[in-house]
């Protein structure tokens, strides 16, 4: 056996156990003669920059002395002169006693083996994964997502809480079991309140033995990228839930406000304000000149041998932002997005939501040195059109044989008239033209897929439907609300893929949520089995205008083809937004929720500009502020199948739906034994039934006196 595949082993079985691995940010292929990979993962309370002790069975907190150099407190307890002794630590003691260093301060976390990023699942393709899940938090339920999985069959293992299963309680375990059946980088993390920001996120690798058109990489990177505040992420969604987003620096701060950053078309991003950035669990934090809080602070390396090919997998595990990912000096080309192949696109940078993935690979052709790996936010003004400084995650390109003590000193090229930049998948149309950057839209890059077939209009199996997915004025208070046609989701009580009658759902009722009414309720469009869908996903009416922002939409269940992408219409000098599409006619409506298309001609499939050849296949794809773009799959995966904006707080607060796929008997039933949930409401009377004792009840013969449970 060699030492690669030792190492593996010896990796593989501490995941078969359950504990602590320190990240490593390369994929280890295990061997391809398993039926069922199994993993076994522990969820708990951690805090970053803290040390365990495990032979005096006491806690810690660490500090950094110098780059990558840390110090812990004294934990013996006996002597109570120590408060202020202090111990260096070895490198093994850091990496033993789970130190996790985020952006060197100090912040709860949930984490899975006490990792961050958490276990990468690196698996080949088609085969069965097992992951056996106990929640070891204090007093939260948590369920855990496969992104990128269509999970077919087994839509009550898709991981969402209330949708797909109940969630798992502290003390209870759970075992998750899928195929996985779709090839490339996906994902999974947490889908349950604000844990997926706390930490509880990692990559999930599925290799296929074949992927043609592709130079021979003498390594296979993982990037996780993250937004990273230095507070519980429940903290970060109730300011913004509370309308108190404003007071993010401190509701003790009397002097300064914060409020929304602008992008490039003059749209916002940022509701609440950024301030550090994750790269595989490490950043540091930078003031608004770009000079970082500490330099001590470590950064993820990334080691190449000049003259080799090195591919990297990117995923986006932010709360909010998004990031344009690029290297110093290098030129990128695209080749994957979502785990779907892309013909190669080479590109200065790419913008990359979060929810979305995607790969590129480098030729290592430049000088022996150390370049940085950027993802900047997309900040450029703030709200008075002041020109700011974009945020940034860095981590570091280290050619074999560069100085290990130095950071990197190189800067982003330079675009020129003859040397212009190209920027893949913006949220808007273009840069303007001085800038010299050009986009590639994510509506322009071309599948390389194989056995690309999009389904085409069929008479009789055909829908078409528009789903609106913006801020929505809410009657009762006057607030914008994060909503999908008009309706602030409000998840069920119990999971419909479990209970099968679709109990604990809140109806949305014609009386209050139609005519542009805003209304909260369990909304959810029905589909046909075996139809061709059309969805004409837009960002458009009330809270979908210049103050609006642009949102990075997951649908569950399913890979997508993105067909076409519309856009508002700029200014042609500043780039600014002016005013939404015209190609859906939202008529006199403020709201233009669930409306059709302004040309009738356009109606089933009848756009012109729709690429039916060779779109990119993907599972999150952004919306732009004012436009809107055009999804098209066939129905081939009964169930119930979770819709939303994949930012955090968005989702949180409402922007969700669900598409409730088939009839129920066309859905595969959860396993016998399946958990169950969900609400409880009874009378006076069956109280007092109870209280007496089934032995009191006249007339009873040892059988029931309920007849059913009633679920709100």
């Amino acid at each position: 056996m060699s030492m690669f595949l030792k190492c593996v082993t010896v990796f593989c079985l501490m995941l078969y156990l359950g504990e602590a691995v320190p990240f490593v940010n390369y994929v280890q292929p295990p061997p391809n003669n398993k039926t069922v990979y199994e993993f076994y993962w522990d969820v708990g309370h951690w805090e970053t920059m803290f040390y365990y002790d495990e032979k005096n069975k006491a806690g810690t907190p660490v500090r950094l002395t110098g780059l990558g150099q840390f110090e812990r407190r004294d934990t013996d307890r006996d002597d109570p002169e120590n408060c202020n002794n202090t111990i260096p630590m070895t490198p093994e003691e850091v990496m033993n006693g789970s130190v996790v260093v985020a952006d060197g301060s100090h912040t709860r976390v949930a984490l899975v083996n006490k990792a961050l990023p958490g276990p990468s699942i690196v698996v080949w393709k088609n085969k069965q994964v097992a992951v056996h899940v106990t929640n070891s938090l204090i007093q939260e339920g948590i369920t855990i997502h496969w992104h990128g999985m269509t999970q077919q069959n087994t839509h009550w293992m898709d991981g969402v809480g209330s949708v797909s299963h109940c969630p798992i309680n502290p003390g209870e375990s759970f075992t998750y079991r899928f195929y996985a059946s779709e090839g490339g980088t996906h994902w999974w993390h947490a889908h349950s309140g604000t844990f997926r920001t706390d930490g509880l996120y990692g990559a999930l690798i599925v290799l296929e033995e074949e992927e043609p058109d592709l130079p021979v990489f003498s390594n296979d990177f993982l990037v996780l990228v993250q937004d990273w505040e230095r507070e519980d992420s429940l903290d970060t969604y109730l300011r913004v839930e509370w309308e108190a987003s404003r007071f993010s620096f401190g509701y003790d701060n009397y002097t300064h406000c914060y409020y929304n950053k602008r992008q490039a078309d003059g749209t916002e991003i940022g509701p609440v304000p950024f301030v550090s950035g994750l790269i595989n669990g490490k950043g540091r934090r930078f003031d608004d000149f770009g000079e970082a809080e500490n330099t001590d602070v470590p950064l993820e390396v990334f080691e190449v041998s000049q003259g080799d090919n090195y591919r990297f997998r990117v995923i986006s595990a932010a709360m909010i932002y998004a990031y344009r990912v690029s290297i110093d000096q290098h030129e990128l080309t695209m080749i994957a997005t979502d785990g779907n192949r892309i013909s190669r696109q080479p590109a200065e940078s790419f913008i990359i939501n979060t929810g979305e993935r995607y790969d590129f690979y480098i030729t290592a052709n430049q000088p022996v040195r150390n370049y940085w790996i950027r993802a900047e936010t997309l900040e450029t003004t703030d709200i008075y059109g002041k020109p700011v400084r974009p945020h940034s995650a860095m981590a570091i390109l280290r050619y074999e044989g560069a100085d290990k003590n130095q950071d990197p000193t190189t800067s982003r090229r330079t675009c020129t008239d003859t040397n212009t930049c190209t920027v893949v998948n913006c949220p808007f149309q273009n840069y303007i033209s001085s800038t010299f950057t050009q986009c590639v839209n994510v509506n322009q890059l071309r599948s390389m897929q194989p056995n690309t077939s999009v389904p085409e209009f069929e008479l009789g199996k055909w829908e078409e439907h528009f789903i609106n997915f913006h801020f929505a004025g809410n009657d009762l208070d006057g607030a914008q609300r994060s909503s999908v046609n008009g309706h602030r989701f409000i998840p069920p009580s119990a999971p419909p893929a479990v209970d099968r009658k679709g109990l604990g759902m809140t109806p949305c009722l014609k009386s209050e949520c139609s005519d542009e009414k805003f209304c909260e309720c369990t909304y959810h469009i029905n589909i046909t089995h075996g139809n061709v869908v059309q969805l004409v996903l837009y960002n458009m009416g009330t809270g979908g205008g210049i103050n609006g922002t642009a949102h990075p939409v997951h649908i569950h269940g399913h890979h997508f083809y993105v067909l076409d992408m519309g856009f508002p219409e700029y200014n042609k000098t500043t780039g600014r937004f002016l005013n939404q599409s015209t190609d859906i006619d939202c008529a006199d409506n403020q709201t233009c929720n669930g409306r059709k298309w302004t040309n009738p001609s356009w109606q089933n499939g009848g756009k012109p500009g729709l690429n039916t050849e060779n779109p990119p296949l993907k599972d999150t794809v952004i919306v732009p502020v004012g436009g809107y773009v055009v999804l098209r799959f066939r129905a081939d995966n009964p169930g119930w199948w979770f819709v939303h904006c994949h930012i955090e707080i968005h989702q949180l607060e409402g922007m969700a739906m669900m598409l409730r796929e088939g009839t129920e008997d066309q859905m595969n039933p959860p396993p016998p034994g399946f958990p169950t949930c969900g609400g409880f409401d009874w009378t006076a009377e069956e109280f007092e039934k109870a209280q007496a004792g089934l032995d009191n009840v006249p007339g009873n013969s040892g059988s029931s006196i309920w007849t059913q449970s009633t679920y709100v």
